[in-house]
């Protein structure tokens, strides 16, 4: 029963790996599988606001109480998918407590 307990955890583990991607699952080029690298700025959205190399930040909307929520986008990099919030200091945080918002 133990060795089909450490089976069934390790092919978890392996089906997690592979499902999370990460940068040690490359094609033979050297880039990412299914990664298109950027070739112009043209692809960089309408209004994004660079914050690190090939990293942008892109406006998404106001929130229901006046707050602009921003995304991470980068046409080479993995970023992470949540909401952004901009502070007084020019920052992003994920913290709507720390914005400068004017409510």
């Amino acid at each position: 029963m133990a060795r089909f307990l450490n089976l069934v955890g390790a092919t978890a583990l392996a089906a997690t790996l592979v499902a999370c991607g990460g940068e040690s699952m490359s094609s033979d080029t050297g880039e990412k599988a299914g990664a298109t690298p950027a070739t112009s700025a043209a692809e960089v959205p309408e209004g994004a606001i660079a914050v690190g190399d090939d990293v942008y930040m892109v406006p998404i909307a106001k929130d229901d109480t006046g707050c602009m929520m921003y995304r991470a986008f980068s046409p080479t990099k993995a970023v992470i998918q949540a909401i952004h919030y901009r502070t007084e200091d020019d920052r992003f945080v994920m913290n709507k407590d720390e914005a400068a918002c004017s409510e």
